[in-house]
């Protein structure tokens, strides 16, 4: 039996065609219809600035029309580096880390950037194991985006990451102490905002519910917390700090806890939207009337606050920011620029019913 196999020019076609079948576009193409050598394509394309502006608009035009999707990895092999950044995130069951990725990858999707997701679900463990392969796997970056403390442990490999030409950045935590660009929102002085707030209506016994060691994110916060409770006279009482993780149930279980030993209070700074909401089930549980006898506000604005019973008053969060001076740092970069060290994005109150 004689196999026959296909012209090679003619599997080449089969493999560039979509999945309907239809052949895709490729450089050659486009060349041909802006009138153009392939070369010149490929220099619009990488953005390189020996073209003139009348032809990059010819092939830009022949692109648009032809609906030309360049393989971005592709090019990236070529140089010996992927157009991929991978996000590490601390948890994605938390809905501020789902809202930061979702803001991310569609903001670099729009500058022709691959991301590449990797859960920690807050285990170092993860991060030490991922870490030394994102060279081997030719990446273009790493992007942090952590509430835990790093350790010394981590520091190294992050260097190792940087010596081999990949860019690292901290969103969410400010890193810059170890030469890492970070994108931060002012955690302490969001803190202080809400819980001067709540003195301003006269509340004098506030709770604190939220995670504070080994979280460089929320020990923030608390010390803004603590500050604001400090001047002018003290009213920080550390029998109401509650440090317990950022879930729904655990604002809750806290919250009712509290009660069940009988501690007052009539005010509750929450370190997250999530431990805000648990927090007004157990009021709520226990028959207490928010704000009347407890006044209660969140961390991160989320849209599902808009909507509880009362209404969550919260301090903003800003993904979408965070996510374009992230897009900032890789173009700069991608021009020969040295990324800020810092760069930090401000928090609003937002007043609801609850406070």
């Amino acid at each position: 039996m004689v196999r026959v196999r296909a012209p090679i020019l003619h599997r080449r076609r089969l493999a560039r065609q979509d999945p309907q079948g239809a052949p895709k576009p490729t450089v050659i193409d486009v060349a041909q219809k802006a009138g153009v050598s392939s070369a010149t394509v490929s220099r619009v394309l990488n953005g390189k600035a020996s073209v003139t502006a009348e032809t990059r608009e010819l092939v830009l035009g022949a692109v648009r029309k032809l609906g030309f999707h360049p393989n971005t990895m592709a090019q990236g092999l070529r140089k010996g580096q992927s157009n991929t950044i991978a996000l590490l995130v601390g948890d994605i069951e938390q809905t501020h880390f789902s809202s930061l990725t979702n803001h991310i990858q569609s903001t670099l999707e729009q500058s022709g950037v691959d991301l590449l997701l990797y859960n920690l679900g807050h285990s170092e463990d993860r991060l030490i194991n991922f870490l030394p392969r994102a060279v081997t796997m030719r990446l273009k970056g790493v992007v942090l985006a952590l509430s835990d403390d790093v350790s010394k442990a981590v520091l190294p490999l992050l260097d190792h990451l940087r010596e081999n030409g990949l860019l690292v950045v901290a969103v969410g935590q400010n890193l810059n102490r170890y030469k890492i660009p970070s994108i931060v929102h002012e955690e302490r002085a969001a803190a202080h905002t809400a819980v001067r707030y709540l003195l301003s209506q006269e509340r004098r016994k506030i709770a604190y519910v939220g995670r504070i060691k080994g979280s460089s994110v929320g020990t923030e916060r608390f010390r803004g917390y603590k500050a604001a409770l400090s001047q002018p006279s003290d009213l920080f009482d550390p029998n109401l700090v509650w440090d317990v993780a950022f879930r729904y149930a655990a604002g809750r279980d806290a919250v009712a806890r509290a009660l069940q030993q009988g501690l007052h209070f009539d005010g509750i700074q929450a370190g997250s939207d999530e431990l805000a909401m648990g927090a007004l089930a157990a009021l709520y549980d226990r028959g207490l009337n928010v704000p009347k006898d407890v006044a209660v506000i969140g961390f991160g604005g989320l849209e599902m606050g808009a909507y509880t019973c009362p209404s969550l008053t919260s301090m903003s969060s800003h993904p979408d920011i965070a996510a374009e001076h992230l897009r900032a740092i890789l173009r700069g970069v991608d021009r020969g620029e040295a990324p800020l060290a810092l760069t930090t994005v401000q928090r609003k109150l937002i007043r609801r019913q609850s406070a």
